[in-house]
């Protein structure tokens, strides 16, 4: 009776886990895809682009990264391409600006990857990052870090920080190991691709 008692309250415990993760990014919501090279948006409704390129690396490991800008029009009518950097990450929240995303893994499965989301509702734009520890090797399942960051704007001005930037809201863990975290987002998530890979 014990066992089955026990086993019972696991079993409530992991499927409210499942749920919350899932309810985590509601249904009325855009993915937008960052294909290779040059991909015009909007960001706060100003003009911005994200930029994909491959880092080529002769073997099985070579990646994508992703940088996003947004062009800071001045009242005399000329403009400046800013960064739009990425604050906080699932290791440390309070971690120092990213200037950019990596896209990658080995030949077997992707540990790093994200999905672009805009809310149906004119929310802010969102950014979820998906991260899996290394574990035994590129081909092993392992955690799976759900990374949650929301467009921010710097509305006073304040020193050292950007016009905007993607400020890191929460962070999550998948409800089980996954060897390719696409597969991690799909199936938690269910939040398609962020875009094919360049190479």
């Amino acid at each position: 009776m014990k066992f089955w008692m026990i086993s019972t309250a696991m079993a409530i415990v992991l499927m409210e886990s499942i749920a919350s993760v899932r309810a985590a990014l509601p249904s009325d919501n855009t993915v937008i895809p960052i294909n290779n090279g040059m991909n015009r948006l909007t960001l706060d409704g100003e003009e911005a682009v994200a930029f994909r390129a491959w880092r080529e690396n002769f073997n099985a490991h070579g990646f994508d990264v992703i940088s996003f800008y947004v062009r800071d029009k001045a009242d005399d009518g000329a403009s400046t391409w800013n960064l739009v950097p990425i604050f906080g990450s699932y290791e440390n929240k309070d971690a120092s600006e990213r200037d950019l995303l990596t896209v990658g893994g080995g030949a077997d499965c992707k540990l790093h990857d994200f999905r672009l989301v805009q809310s149906d509702g004119h929310g802010p734009m969102r950014l979820i990052v998906a991260d899996r520890d290394l574990g035994a090797s590129y081909a092993d399942a392992a955690t799976v870090h759900f990374s949650y960051f929301e467009l921010a704007k710097n509305e006073d001005g304040v020193p050292g920080w950007p016009p905007l930037y993607f400020k890191l809201k929460k962070t999550t863990l998948a409800a089980q190991k996954y060897c390719d975290v696409d597969e991690a987002l799909d199936t938690e998530l269910h939040i398609s691709s962020s875009g094919p890979s360049g190479h």
